[in-house]
Order: C-alpha cells, then structure tokens, then sequence
C-alpha cells in the first residue's frame, strides 16, 4: 500500500480560462475528481492527499468539501510544491505523484503503474507515452524527452521513494505505456476538447 499526491497548484498558463485547472469540468466533472476517482478505487493506494497553493485557493476547498486530505504548498513550482509536501507530510517509502489534469486517468492503470514499480527493484519510476501516440490524438505537450533515440512524453504520473527525495539522481525506470488516456493530458482549452470527445467515443461503444 503506497500514498499518493495529487498536485493541484499549478497557475495553469496555458490554459487561458477564468477557472483554477484543476476545477475545469470535463464532461460537467471537474478534472481534480476523474484523478481522485481512479486513485481511490486502486488497491494500491492508502491515503490521497491534494497538494494546493496560494494560486489554487478554490481547488483546496473544493477537496475539503469532498473530505479529502489537503495540503497547501507555497506555490513555488511543481518540484518545489512536491518536496515541501513529502516533508511536511513527513512521508515515507514509495509515493505515487499525479498531476491533476489527466482525467481519462484509470484505477486499472494506476495498479499497473505500482506493480511495476514494485518489480522493478528501483527507487523511483517516471511514466512515459510516445510522442507519435499525443501528436496523433491531437495532443500538443509542453515537454519532449528524447530517451535512447525515441522521443517520449511524460505522463505526469511518478513514484518515489520519500527518503530520496533531496538527491539530484535518483536511479528510475522509465515506464512507457501506450496509451491513450495516459496521453491526454489537459493544458489548454483545445486538449479539453479532444479529451472530452475521447470520453464520448467510449461511451458510444460501452
């Protein structure tokens, strides 16, 4: 059983809307409740706590309401939001790290994600999908990693282990997983709009 943070505190730039990201409704579901939904149903997982800041004051009362854990970071960045909640939660061994725009997120996905992890032998995993997969859904990342000469994106989905989390290295196995719902990560208003017809589709055929 591992913990999980959701990191909700973000400013959300690129997506140029009048609404905190993680409170942006993706088929009238904000996008904070698809990733909470997919970690609460995982075996896997034992505590969830959504890591805010002073950028995303209504996120964090959103998840009280749902009584969720919240935690409020300083806002000073994604790594730095991430270091001052593993500390001040004074976690230990493995957590799981889940931006909380990746709404087709699935609880299947999320055990697959910590299985491999645990096989893996290592301290930290970082999970990736290729390129081609996001340019052919329509998606347009914001990072591109070029890992033994195939160009991958991280998923915004990682797991490490909380006593290393001050090191600059810390040995990981790159997870790539061709998958579409790993793919559609939420930046911008278009990405919203392929992700929402992503849901319809499987709607139609389910």
């Amino acid at each position: 059983m591992i913990k999980a943070l959701i990191m909700a505190g973000g400013r959300g730039q690129r997506l140029k809307a009048n609404i905190e990201k993680p409170l942006l409704a993706l088929c009238g579901k904000p996008l904070i409740c698809w990733v909470l939904d997919a970690l609460k149903k995982s075996p896997h997982i034992n505590r969830v706590v959504v890591v805010t800041s002073i950028h995303t004051p209504k996120t964090s009362r959103v998840a009280r309401r749902l009584g969720v854990e919240v935690l409020e970071a300083p806002g000073k960045g994604y790594i730095a939001d991430l270091h001052h909640a593993v500390k001040r939660l004074k976690l230990r061994g493995p957590v799981m790290i889940v931006s909380a725009d990746l709404p087709l997120l699935k609880s299947e996905t999320v055990s697959l994600i910590i299985e491999r992890f645990m096989e893996s032998g290592k301290p930290a995993l970082s999970v990736m999908v290729p390129l081609s997969l996001c340019i052919r859904l329509g998606f347009n990342p914001d990072l591109t990693l070029n890992v033994n000469g195939r160009l991958l994106v991280p998923a915004g989905i990682n797991i490490v282990t909380a006593e290393m989390i001050d090191l600059k290295e810390i040995p990981e196995e790159k997870l790539i997983l061709e998958l579409e719902e790993l793919a559609a990560n939420i930046n911008t208003m278009e990405d919203l709009k392929i992700a929402e017809q992503m849901v319809s589709r499987v709607r139609i055929f389910t």
